[in-house]
Parts: C-alpha cells; structure tokens; sequence
C-alpha cells in the first residue's frame, strides 16, 4: 500500500522501523512531482529509518496537523501561518480579513479558535512561545498606542514541517490560551545538499475588485485616500534556501524569504484639491525571515538542535491628512530557540531554552502635531483645517528568557493498568518596556489668534492671510506628553503532570498544569482530562471524551496604560511674546488593576468511526468563558475616582466583566488511502461545523463598554427577548462552514492539482436599530439580524516540475484564489456593505536542487 505516516505515537521515546510494501500496480503517493514513480510492473518495499517518537500516545481528538506536503500544496496566499488554517473547522477568520478594498496586505491574518478572543491563543515555533503580549489586540495608531497582532514573529510557511492546531482536550504541557494553540514546527536539514530559489507575485492587475455602488467613500476608495483603501498594488515574495549536512552527525539548514507590498497611497482626502494634496505616495510593507537552523546527532541518545529568528516587519506610510507625516512602523524581532532531547534510562528528557527580542515601534517624520487655519502660507488644505506633522517616535519592546523541561516516563505497569507519564516545568522571564523617545507637541484648532507678524524661529506662528481673514495665526496653547520610558518585568512558572493511562479497551489522560505569575499575582490550577473508549478493541470505532479549563494571557497594556497617561503637562501663553507657561499636569485617565485571570471550561464529546477506509468522525465542544477582560469608565462599574487631581472622573479602568458561551459541533471525513486512477492518485479531506457563540460584547478590551451594557439588560434580538450576553457574536462567528480539500498527483506529468471549496454561512450584521420594543411592561432596545446569505469560494494551486536531472528541477506554482469570482458580503452598517476580494492570481516560479 502506499506510503504513510504512522498514526501511532508514545508518550516515551520509541525507535521504530517500518517496511511498507507497494502492491503491484501502485505508485507512491509521497513521491515528488518531477520524480519517477514506483515500478508498476513488480512490487517494492520502501524501508523508512528509524523514527524518534515523542509526545502523547494520542491526541484525543484534540489536533489537526497541517504536515509538510500540504503546506506545499495548498494555495499559498501570503505564507503566513494561519492562513494554511482554512481546513480546521475550529478556525474562523475575521470577517474583514479578505476585504476587496485591503488586497495589498501581507500581514498575518487573525483568527479565533472556539469562538474565543483572537490575542487569547498560544503560538509557539518548535515548542516554545513567540505571542506578543504588548497589545495585541490593539488596531489603533496614534500618539501613545501601536497597532498590535497576538503572533509576535510573522514566520514564513516555507521554514515548517508541520503545524498543529490543538483546539480541544489540549495537553497539559501547554498553558496561557482561552481559545486554543498553534504549534508550528521547522524544518530539519535534509541529508544532502539541496537549495531552493523561488519568485512569487501578486498584483491589482490580477485581482477582481467586488465593490458596494452605493458606497458613500467610494470616491475615497478609487483615489486611493489613506490605508484602508489599495486599488492598486504589487506584491512580491522573494524566497532563498540552502540545507544539508555538513558531517555524518551535523546538519545545518538557511533561509531568507522577503514579502514586499507596495500600494500607491492618497494622503489628503477628495476634500482637499491642491497641487500638494492631489499628490500620491507609496505605502510600502515589508517582512522579513532570516533564519537558521542546526542539528547535531552527538550520539543515538543525544540530539541538540538549535535555531536564530530574525523577523523584522516595516509599514512605510503616511499619516491621513496632513503634511509631513511619514512614518516607518515597526514590528516583529528575533529569537533563539535551544532544544536537548536526552533518552535516559528513565525516559525522553527534553530541555529548551529561548530568548526573544519582540517590538513595535514608530518613527516618524516629526515630533509634532500643528493645525491651522489654511492660509497663503498654509496652502495644502483647501478644507477648514491645515494640519502638520505625525504622532511622534514611541516604542514598545518585550525580551524574553524561558526554559522548559520535559520527561515523557518509559512506560510501566500497575497490575492490569499501564501508565505514561509526562511531567514538565517551565519558567519565564520577560521585560517590558515603552519609550518615547523624544517630546511629542500637538495642539487644538481652538488654541489659534491673529498676529501680523512672528517672531523669529517660532514654529508656533504662521504670518499668511487665512481663510477667516486673519493676516496670520498663532497658538496660545499646546499639550505636551514627555519622553520617557516606562519598564517592569514579570516572572512566571508552571507545573504540569499528566499519566496516559490505559486498561484493556479504555484509556484515561488525568493531569493537571499550575500556573503562577507576579504581574496579576495568581497562582492558577488547571485540571485536564481525556477518556477514550475502543469499542470494538480493534480501533476502528472511538469514543472519546474531555473535561478542562483553561486560563488565558495577561496582555502588558493594562499596566502600560496607566503609566503612559501621567507623561501629558499642558503648556499656555498670553499673547506671542509672552513665555510658555506649564499648567498642571494632567490626572491619569486609566488606572490599573489586578484581575482575575479569563478562563474557560471546556467540556467535548467524540465519536470516530472507520468504514470503507474511511475515518469518519463526529465531535462536540462547548467552551464557557468566563472572567473575559473589557474596558470601562471606574463610576460604571463602582468605582468612582476618589482624588479627581490624580485620577479624571472619566477614568477607565480593566475589569472581568465579559463571558462569551460557544458550542461548536463538527463532522470530518477522511480517507485513510488515495484514491488511484491509472497512474494518478487524489486524496481529500471534508469538514463541516456549525457553531452557536455568544458573546456579552465586553470582551473587547480595546475600547470602552457603554453604561447600559454593565448589567447585561435584557434586548428584543429578532424578536425574541434576551439577555445582552446571550446575543451572537458579530464577528469570528458563521454559524456553519463546509470545507473540502483534494489533492490529484499526476506523477508522469509532474503535476498536482489542489482545490479548497469552502460553503460558508453568510455574513450576519447584527446591530441596534435605534427603537425601543414593548415587552412585559418595559421598553427594551431592538436589535436585528440581517442575513447576506451563504457564499461559495474555490480556492486552488496548481504545481508543475520540469525536472533536469534526478535532483534538479525549476517548478511553477499558479495560485487562483475565488477562483469563481462570487460577490461575498464580509461587513455592512447603514451605509455600505463591504466584500470580499473577487478572483485574485498569484504565481511562483523557482529551481530547487
């Protein structure tokens, strides 16, 4: 039969040596375009080598594993992490991630697990965390705040052998999530000396925009005006690789990849119609990866391997509206990743270390913000309102140390009862730090008088008849917030245990992970558990089941906050001669506290079944979630300020106060063998979900809660009266997904043909209508739910080999993603209805060896 990988894997290290056999007339479903298939006229037997086994002895039914082959095959879109994740039906992206009017991005795309908060999953490269925590869920980009992403490192998918998403009956080795984890392997170098040069690109000219008609800013979209709005632009990913062993024992793997988008941008918006407003200017993105790896084989016990990260991103781009705004925006940073894995006479003991260097960071092209009336001298506005400068040089860093220890037991006996254990400690070093690195100035439209002159080197005084009249302009004030830094650090531990039990046709997976830190000062107890029932005793049908909690992260900006709003002093003068005056310095607007950690429980029930060589297997989840982090003003949650000259009346503060309830059931189907036609062979794998997620609405910590949303009112939803809380998510949240993926190897052409079909439930807009409904004596608010309908899109890669030697070939990957071309809804308000991106092409050509 063909090649495959085993299903099986122990919780201690086992060396197995496998001998399949192809049987006459078979051709290897892992042979590689481009490369001769099995002799059809006589049998062969492929010998695998010896395979080091480690983790648990099985998942569960708690991971999907995107391995190697499919990484290769899928459609690439940017190659970027999550979105190779389109196949798990546990994943839901944003509804905005694919908007018709953003093509031009090649950032990650956010996604949620389980219906829970995007910033709350785990990432890990090789074992260890690469989340930054700084903000993360943060989309804002002004004087005191970055834009943020919970992936801290924007790896390349061309670095990874496999990526696992654990969505349910998650081991207890991992910690730190409310939605799930994603583990991304990299690659180890190949034994021989081999390499890879490829060139893929992506351009407007190549992509079908779906736009709303009706569009109020449609004009805004069409001239291009600031960053949400990319009609046109270009899209290159360079990728270089070098790998092999430079003795029997040392092998050593380079990479570099670069993802370029360039999008011609508007500065000034259609309201402004001068020669230096009508000018455009490039908006260029870049990310990079540089990476290296090496593997050294010290013995059959020994391994250590060791990889260096370097993954910087830039966003070069202007501020909307105003003159002198270029800014260089940062993100990204570098790791180092050490592993030893030791078989010891008492098992596998695995021992990482890793430090991390995570940042965001602005540098812009002026440390202030001037805004005038437009004048003779201040000709570049035609509007009210002449603005100049950017937001300032700010930079927000987390370094990190950690080191995690494993021992997967050998296994041993109690009576009838056999047991592998899995014990493990990890710690945790990391800080955090916010510098503004010079003063930042900025004033109000209100601060401006009239003066017929100025005096010299006054960069607060313009002399130029304005729009009202005036021969020029002066400001009498200015608010000032400090350079200066803001730094602690935290420090963090865990514990966990977990015993693989197994008696006759039952196994059980107790265990239970202790978390602590001192930022939130908390310890935490996390109990996990798994069953799993063979019914039959042969494998072919599995009843499986979980019970576990799950604590979430701690994100660095509730602290960050409150530090930062005490940086701000006003400044004041009587008249253009007079001295700048500093008035008191202004009292926080945010104060922090320590909170309960968010959790979930999780409860999962699984049926998996094996017919016609196929798995089929049916599965349920339902996450509560509780103690979610949110955003109020301190009077609407009890606590008033007490000291109105140190801490605003309006002040917000964190609290626990969001809860969101998922269920989440999902059926796959999936070929335990290819299916062969003639010398070809296909594969494919079906998902189907459907998910009930609500969601108080006070989980979103970026942005304040509403009064009236504190006490979870009961609202009319479609008729129906409810609590606020038990309303649908409006986002991350189409109640039902089909998912089919298939592969077709033509090995005498050197071609594979991949397609992803994904049915998906239409966008949902769910909003107030602005009316209030009788109901038992009392007026409730009326929300409604509009229904965009259920849309189809047909994504597919084809790759094609021309081979020169054995181990030589040049290769043309093609990319057509809504292949289709259909018109899919993804927002809407009162206004507009926004779209998903039509048709869009992309092609790679390359030569490896």
């Amino acid at each position: 039969m063909p090649r495959r990988h085993s299903a099986v894997s122990a919780a201690t290290p086992l060396v197995l040596s496998f001998c399949l056999t192809l049987p006459v007339n078979a051709a290897d479903p892992r042979a590689p375009a481009g490369q001769p298939a099995v002799p059809t006229d006589q049998a062969a037997s492929l010998k695998l080598g010896d395979v080091l086994v480690k983790g648990q002895r099985k998942n569960y039914e708690g991971s999907r594993e995107v391995d190697r082959e499919q990484i290769e095959r899928m459609p690439a879109g940017n190659g970027d992490i999550t979105s190779l994740l389109r196949t798990n039906p546990a994943v839901q992206f944003d509804n905005s991630q694919l908007s018709s009017k953003t093509p031009g991005e090649i950032s990650p795309a956010s996604i949620s697990i389980n219906g829970q908060p995007h910033w709350q999953n785990l990432f890990t490269l090789d074992g260890m965390g690469m989340n930054n925590d700084l903000d993360p869920g943060n989309t804002a980009n002004n004087a005191s705040e970055l834009p943020g992403r919970s992936q801290g490192l924007a790896v390349d998918t061309d670095l990874l052998e496999s990526i696992t998403v654990h969505d349910s009956n998650v081991p207890a080795s991992f910690g730190g999530f409310n939605g799930g984890v994603v583990d991304a392997r990299t690659r180890d170098p190949k034994r021989e000396l081999s390499g890879k040069l490829s060139l893929q690109m992506s351009r407007s000219q190549w992509t079908e925009y779906h736009l709303d008609e009706n569009d109020p800013e449609l004009d805004e979209f069409e001239a291009a005006f600031g960053t949400g709005n990319q009609p046109e632009f270009d899209k290159l990913i360079t990728r270089a690789t070098l790998e092999g062993y430079l003795t029997d024992n040392v092998g050593l793997l380079g990479s570099f990849s670069r993802k370029q988008s360039t999008i011609p941008t508007r500065v000034f918006g259609l309201s402004h119609d001068t020669p230096e407003a009508n000018r455009r200017q490039d908006r260029e993105l870049q990310i990079d990866n540089y990476f290296l790896k090496a593997v050294w084989d010290i013995n059959p016990e020994l391994r250590v391997s060791g990889s260096l990260t370097h993954a910087p991103e830039e966003d070069r781009g202007f501020g909307s509206n105003a003159l002198h705004s270029y800014r260089v925006t940062q993100a990204g940073g570098q790791a180092l990743n050490l592993t030893l894995d030791w078989k010891s006479p008492v098992g596998l003991i695995s021992q990482k270390l890793s430090w991390s260097d995570q940042h965001n960071a602005r540098d812009s092209e002026a440390d202030y913000m001037r805004i005038w009336r437009p004048s003779t001298s201040k000709n570049w506005s035609s509007s009210n309102v002449a603005s100049e400068g950017g937001m300032g040089d700010i930079e927000q860093s987390q370094r990190g140390l950690a080191y995690q220890a494993d021992i997967h037991w050998h296994p041993m006996q109690t009576g009838p009862i056999s047991h592998r254990l899995h014990t493990g400690i990890a710690l945790k070093h990391d800080a955090v730090g916010f510098e503004r690195r010079a003063p930042y100035f900025s004033n109000s439209l209100a601060s401006l008088k009239p003066t017929d002159y100025c005096a010299a080197n006054d960069p607060w005084c313009a002399v130029g008849e304005t729009i009202n009249g005036w021969p020029g302009q002066y400001m009498t004030q200015y608010s000032l917030l400090e350079a200066g830094e803001v730094e602690f650090s935290t420090r963090q531990w865990a514990l966990y245990l977990e015993d693989d039990m197994r008696y006759r046709r039952l196994s059980l997976r107790p265990g239970i992970r202790v978390d602590s830190d001192n930022y939130m000062d908390q310890t935490t107890i996390s109990p996990r558990f798994a069953a799993e029932l063979d019914v039959l005793g042969n494998g072919s049908t599995l009843v499986t089941a979980g019970a576990n909690r799950y604590y979430g992260r701690n994100l660095y900006t509730y602290r960050l906050r409150e530090s930062l709003e005490q940086m701000q002093v006003s400044y004041s003068r009587e008249d253009q001669n007079a001295p700048w005056v500093a008035g008191e310095r202004a009292p926080a607007g945010s104060k922090f506290s320590q909170l309960d950690i968010p959790y979930n429980d999780e409860v999962s029930l699984a049926l998996s079944h094996i017919r016609w060589g196929t798995r089929f297997t049916l599965k349920y989840v339902e996450r509560k979630a509780r103690d979610q982090v949110s955003r109020a003003w301190g009077s609407q949650i009890g606590q008033p300020s007490e000291a109105p000259d140190q801490l605003k009346p309006n002040y917000y503060t964190y609290y626990n106060g969001g809860q969101s309830d998922s269920e989440i059931w999902s059926l796959t189907v999936s070929p335990m063998l290819p299916l062969h036609l003639g010398s070809s062979w296909t594969t494919f794998d079906l998902a189907l979900d459907w998910s009930d997620i609500n969601s108080s609405g006070l989980n979103d910590y970026t942005s304040s809660i509403g009064l009236l949303w504190v006490d979870d009112p009961l609202i009319m939803y479609d008729g129906s009266a409810m609590r606020y809380s038990e309303r649908p998510a409006d986002n991350y949240n189409r109640p039902w997904t089909v998912r089919l993926a298939t592969t077709t190897v033509i090995p005498e052409w050197n071609l594979a043909w991949t397609n992803f079909f994904r049915h998906r439930s239409g966008y949902r807009r769910v909003a107030q209508t602005g009316q209030f409904v009788e109901y038992q004596g009392q007026l409730l608010r009326e929300w409604l739910e509009q229904d965009y309908g259920s849309t189809l899109t047909w994504d597919t890669r084809i790759s094609w080999e021309k081979p020169f030697t054995r181990k030589q070939a040049a290769f043309v990957n093609l990319d057509v993603t809504n292949l289709l071309n259909k018109r899919i809804a993804s927002t809407a308000d009162k206004n507009s209805t926004g779209y998903e991106v039509g048709r869009q092409f992309m092609v790679e050509v390359g030569y490896r060896f």
